[in-house]
């Protein structure tokens, strides 16, 4: 797995950002200890989902503990070295998109695993109205 030094910078964490890690690798708290959630919501969450989970309740608590301008990063086996029990990449996407949250980086941590970044969906641009283009 890669350091947390050279980690951490990638997951787009600001000062002062309050973020969360969840999971068994403890060599990332010590470069986000500072971080603290004010609001019970936090800007980053980095969670490592390596054992059996079940992945629709785990998308519906990240996105409940992550502030909607936040970011989730969800950790992964690689496919091939899926662990027994454990879920892969298709099966995480699929339950964190049921959230309406979307996918839109992918960060590899090592020769194993690899996060998805996942953000709250935004509304459609000024430009674009709801819905999509309409023609007259």
């Amino acid at each position: 797995m890669r350091t947390a030094v050279e980690v951490v910078p990638k997951l787009g964490v600001k000062p002062g950002m309050p973020a969360l890690r969840i999971g068994g690798v403890a060599t990332y708290d010590r470069p986000l200890e500072h971080l603290r959630a004010r609001d019970g919501r936090y800007g980053l969450v980095l969670c490592f989902a390596l054992d059996a989970v079940a992945l629709d309740r785990l998308g519906t608590e990240l996105v409940r503990a992550t502030h909607p301008d936040g970011a989730i990063w969800l950790v992964v086996w690689k496919k091939g070295l899926l662990r027994e029990g454990a879920s892969g990449w298709d099966e995480a996407q699929k339950a964190m998109l049921q959230t309406g949250w979307v996918d839109n980086k992918i960060l590899s941590l090592g020769d194993e695993v690899y996060a998805t970044r996942y953000v709250r969906r935004r509304r459609p641009g000024k430009r674009e109205p709801p819905g999509g283009a309409r023609r007259s």
